[in-house]
């Protein structure tokens, strides 16, 4: 899982040529920092890529874009959009469920699979 800064999300998100599975996140959240580690040991088990993006900073945009109320949230993103939101829980955050429930979305075939 490769880490990006807000600044690098057009480039390295929206315009990506495949789905990419995003991971929101920051370094000040407990939560955050206990649910990368499941994300990190389940990354093989996914088709795309998968990109944290630190939304350290409360001003950045990208909260409000997304409607990004917690962190952890989890999304997947198809030809510069979300097409799949899995947001973290005040004060518990994401954990294997949210994982299951990202396979199952994968699953599905919802998205492509380009």
């Amino acid at each position: 899982m490769r880490t990006i800064t807000p600044d690098r999300f057009e480039m390295e998100v929206l315009r990506a040529r495949d789905p990419v599975i995003v991971l929101f996140d920051a370094n000040w959240c407990p939560f955050c920092r206990a649910f990368r580690p499941i994300m990190e040991r389940h990354q093989d088990e996914f088709p795309w890529s998968i990109t944290a993006v630190l939304l350290d900073d409360m001003d950045d945009s990208l909260w409000d874009i997304y409607s990004i109320d917690v962190v952890p949230t989890l999304a997947v993103f198809e030809s510069g959009r979300p097409v799949f939101k899995l947001d973290g829980i005040l004060g518990v955050g994401l954990g294997e469920k949210d994982i299951e429930r990202l396979r199952e979305y994968i699953r599905s075939g919802a998205a492509s699979k380009s």
